[in-house]
């Protein structure tokens, strides 16, 4: 049975129209100085990104390893937003892996072929596509994106959406560390709620993101 709490977010988000989230702004320049060599890619990025644009970003990521370090950066420029940090963040998660870009490729091909489950586990192996510095919140962004259309879809797994489903329902679903078992959980949860609510589960997730996010002050609020 779906909590009364969650009802009342998706009852709050059908009275607004069902709005996808928003795009986000970002500072153009602190990825472009951070990734000269990819000055092309950020070039060609609109100023404010939304998870339609990205997902047309990340279509190719199985393919090869050079595509799936574009959709790769793409992925963190969303999902940092405007936090100036990001760029710093990310070129250590790519210095610090060898073999970073084919390690994402063979993360974006399990999740291609096997599903979200299959993904996740391939980015929490350290012999497989383990990246150092990439924890859940953000491996989760890069599945979710790399996931095909008509697949079930890559739930994101966040500090917000779950310290609102920790305060608000009491289930534990912690982003980190890498927990194979607990997102399974976390993915049978959602999708069991969303059957019930006649929703996607990718867009209640963005649901009690985008709650928490408000709350919070985010910039995602």
């Amino acid at each position: 049975m779906v909590p009364a709490e969650v009802l009342i977010v998706v009852d709050r988000w059908h009275a607004a129209g069902s709005p996808v989230q928003a795009g986000i702004a970002w500072p153009r320049h602190r990825w472009t100085e951070a990734f000269p060599n990819f000055r092309h890619l950020f070039d060609g990025l609109p100023d404010w990104l939304d998870r339609d644009f990205v997902r047309q970003q990340c279509l190719s990521a199985a393919e090869s390893a050079v595509d799936a370090e574009r959709a790769f950066l793409v992925v963190m420029t969303w999902g940092y937003g405007d936090v100036g940090y990001g760029p710093f963040r990310v070129a250590r998660i790519l210095a610090d892996t060898p073999n970073a870009a084919g390690r994402l490729q063979e993360a974006a091909a399990a999740v291609a072929d096997g599903g979200a489950l299959a993904g996740y586990a391939a980015l929490a192996d350290r012999h497989r596509s383990r990246l150092k510095w990439l924890g859940p919140a953000f491996g989760t962004k890069f599945l979710h994106f790399c996931t095909p259309a008509g697949r079930p879809p890559t739930l994101i797994l966040d500090r917000l959406v779950a310290d609102w489903l920790q305060a608000n329902v009491g289930a534990s679903f912690k982003p980190v560390p890498w927990d194979t078992e607990a997102y399974r959980r976390y993915v049978n949860l959602m999708t069991g709620w969303s059957v019930e609510l006649g929703i996607e589960p990718d867009q209640l997730e963005a649901c009690l993101f985008t709650e928490e996010a408000t709350r919070t002050g985010s910039q995602w609020g």
